[in-house]
């Protein structure tokens, strides 16, 4: 997947002037000071005291209570690993959708979904506010813009058929909440991933996956340990549904892409390691299938050709281990 049908959305070129007038906060605002992720923790009140060894020993504790807090969420995440795997198997796609960290942190990992996963381009997507320019530098109040959400549902036609999982380090920021209430009003199925789980949230999303990762190291930059456990929960996430999907075989990557030298090689040692063939004859075998290394596997083990191979992980729904009889 290239990074621009990751993105997906690029919104809209705003004057700089006209940026900062939405930016305001309004009436309506959430208060910022009250929110979790905005909380200075109460560990690190001399932050700026320690020496070099007791800021990485600080920051590094704190990583690890991020990680812990991920665990305490499981049956949450295993509701959404259901729901995005039910999603994909009936041909419908997962986008995330968030802004700052939590858009870019989406973004990466709906990119890695097609490689690694032989997802086709489209299925997995990364909607970032502000757009491709916000992967790389801030764009001035880009994530304030409630309405730049619900438009982006709208250019990428979310339906029925699709899940939307919104990344919300903080719970109340107006473009996920935007992106999120349109994608309800489409139908489509709902996830939130937050470290902040608002009411408001709540009452959008269908699963609410809301690590307890407490105050910042640093407060309020949230690109630390609430950026830690969203990337943890992002990836256990596609990777539990893709293994659910099929796309796996015990842990093998059966549906590599190989694009590069390293996923040539990578494929080529899954084909050698599950037929028991030498390099040479199973890179021959992976020619004839196509480069895929699933129906390599199936076509030695099965005796079939690449044709009967794909009816035959068609009529098992892409699973490898019962096409194989197994």
């Amino acid at each position: 997947m290239t990074l621009a049908r990751a993105v997906g959305y690029k919104g809209a070129s705003v004057p700089r002037a006209r940026l900062s007038r939405r930016a305001r906060p309004s009436r309506l605002a959430p208060d910022y000071g009250a929110l979790p992720t905005e909380q200075a923790n109460p560990r690190l009140r001399r932050l700026d005291r320690l020496t070099t060894a007791d800021l990485v020993a600080a920051i590094t504790a704190e990583d690890r209570r991020a990680a812990a807090s991920v665990a305490r969420v499981r049956r949450p995440l295993a509701r959404a690993v259901d729901l995005i795997a039910e999603t994909l198997q009936g041909g419908g796609r997962l986008l995330y959708v968030g802004a700052g960290t939590s858009g870019r942190l989406g973004v990466l990992d709906a990119a890695e979904c097609a490689p690694t996963f032989g997802v086709p381009a489209g299925r997995v997507v990364g909607v970032i506010a502000g757009g491709r320019r916000a992967l790389t530098r801030a764009v001035e109040g880009a994530e304030d813009r409630r309405r730049d959400g619900a438009r982006a549902m709208a250019r990428l036609r979310v339906g029925p058929r699709d899940v939307v999982c919104a990344i919300c380090a903080s719970g109340v920021t107006p473009f996920t909440l935007g992106a999120l209430r349109a994608a309800r009003r489409r139908r489509a199925r709902t996830i939130a991933v937050t470290c902040a789980p608002s009411p408001r949230l709540r009452t959008l999303a269908e699963v609410v996956v809301a690590p307890p990762v407490g105050p910042e190291v640093l407060a309020g930059s949230t690109r630390m340990k609430a950026g830690l456990a969203t990337k943890m929960v992002l990836h256990t996430l596609t990777t539990a549904a893709m293994v659910r999907a099929g796309k796996v075989y015990g842990n093998l990557m059966v549906d590599v892409r190989p694009t590069s030298a390293k996923l040539r090689a990578r494929a080529l040692r899954i084909v050698s390691g599950l037929t028991g063939l030498a390099p040479g004859r199973a890179r021959g075998l992976l020619r004839r299938a196509g480069s895929l290394p699933k129906l390599a596997i199936l076509m030695h083990r099965r005796g079939v050709s690449a044709q009967a191979g794909r009816r035959l992980l068609a009529a098992h729904r892409g699973h490898l281990g019962p096409a194989l009889g197994e």
